[in-house]
C-alpha cells in the first residue's frame, strides 16, 4: 500500500509522516487517525534528501505486516497449544492443571520470543519512504484536511 504524507520530524533515518486523508477515510471506522492526525514512523532506508515540510510517498509492505503478526501472535499461539499438549502427555492422569500451566508458560515464552524477534527487525517492519513528491503533484485535501496540513507543517496555501 502506498500513501502520501508530510514530514513533520526527522530523527536520523526515521521520519515522522502525517498521512493525507483519502476518499476512503470518510467511511473508515478508525476515528483515531482522523481526529488526532498523529504521524507514523517511516524508515528513510535510501537516505533520500528530505526535510521537514516535504511531501513524501511511503510504502507499507504487506509482507512486513504479516511477518510481524506471525511472530507476535502466531508463535505464542502455537507454543500455547504445544504446551497444553505437552502437559497432557507428561501428566495424563493429573487432569487439566499441568496442561494449563504448561500452556500458559508456553504462551508467555512464545510472546517474549516473538517480541524480541520483532524488535530486532524493527526497521524492516516500518513503512519505507520511497520518494519525495513535488508539491505541484500533490493534490491538497479539502477543507479540514488542508487546514490540518497547513497547521502541522507551518505553510498555508495562497
Amino acid at each position: 500500500m502506498t500513501e502520501h504524507g508530510i514530514v513533520t520530524a526527522i530523527d536520523g533515518k526515521i521520519v515522522t509522516v502525517v498521512l493525507r486523508m483519502m476518499e476512503g477515510c470518510a467511511s473508515c471506522v478508525n476515528s483515531a487517525c482522523k481526529t488526532n492526525r498523529t504521524g507514523v514512523k517511516a524508515y528513510n532506508r535510501d537516505s533520500l534528501g528530505i526535510a521537514e515540510g516535504d511531501t513524501v510517498e511511503i510504502k507499507i509492505e504487506g509482507k512486513a505486516q504479516l511477518s510481524g503478526a506471525l511472530w507476535v501472535l502466531g508463535l505464542p499461539l502455537a507454543v500455547f497449544i504445544a504446551g497444553y499438549l505437552l502437559g497432557r502427555f507428561l501428566y495424563p492422569a493429573s487432569g487439566e492443571g499441568p496442561a494449563v500451566l504448561f500452556s500458559v508458560a508456553g504462551l508467555a515464552l512464545g510472546g517474549v520470543v516473538g517480541i524480541f524477534v520483532q524488535k530486532g527487525k524493527k526497521l524492516d517492519s516500518l513503512p519505507r519512504v520511497v520518494k519525495r513528491v513535488d508539491f505541484s503533484e500533490f493534490e491538497p485535501g479539502s477543507g479540514e484536511d488542508a487546514e490540518i496540513e497547513a497547521r502541522t507543517c507551518g505553510y498555508a496555501e495562497g
